[in-house]
């Protein structure tokens, strides 16, 4: 028999009887893993946790309402000059030849159609006149797209174009497309408009 089989030095060792287990040692839990998470203790990361639906729901309604503001914001009647101020009505007018002018020379028809909105501008006589000498002379378009300082007005700007000259046109369709682009405008938008005068490009 060995030391270590001996009764007493066992019992020395590890105290009570021989045939008794041996202690557990302290300072090692005796918990057995069952496997299942324990119950968060923290509410603030529960709360944490719903925050990328809270985003999403959040940002559907900012867009919600920044869809419904964009319509209302549009004109009903975007090519209509009776509305504008003087600058802007200077400048649409201006756009309106530029417009007419794109397939190489006004004809009488679209010569016409500025003229009649240039009298339901809001300019008096003595600029209508100065205006509509200067109509038959090329306008510099790039000139007057950057004189466009605002969405609305970009708008408007497309659609007295669509109303000077003949939709029909090829050359003039290509211009349209151009112009929209140089414009920024929106491909919705420009839907919108086309339709709201007539044309589908």
């Amino acid at each position: 028999m060995t030391d270590l089989q001996k009764p007493g030095l066992l019992k020395r060792l590890f105290g009570g009887s021989p045939d008794s287990p041996p202690p557990i040692p302290t300072g090692i839990p005796t918990a057995i893993p069952t496997g299942e998470p324990e119950a968060d203790s923290n509410p603030l990361g529960s709360r944490l946790g719903h925050q990328p639906v809270l985003h999403e729901m959040l940002a559907r309604q900012i867009l919600d309402a920044h869809l419904r503001n964009r319509h209302q914001l549009h004109d009903r009647a975007p090519a209509d000059l009776a509305t504008a101020s003087p600058e802007e009505a200077r400048l649409l007018v201006r756009a309106m030849a530029a417009a007419a002018h794109a397939n190489g020379k006004m004809d009488g028809m679209e010569l016409g159609r500025i003229r009649g909105k240039l009298r339901s501008s809001p300019l008096d006589e003595e600029d209508r006149r100065a205006l509509e000498s200067s109509l038959e002379e090329p306008q510099c378009l790039e000139e007057l797209v950057r004189q466009v300082d605002n969405p609305r007005l970009a708008a408007r700007f497309y659609a007295v174009s669509l109303a000077a000259v003949d939709k029909n046109a090829p050359i003039n369709r290509s211009y349209l497309r151009y112009l929209a682009q140089r414009l920024g405008l929106p491909a919705d938008l420009v839907v919108r408009l086309n339709r709201q005068m007539g044309l589908r490009l």
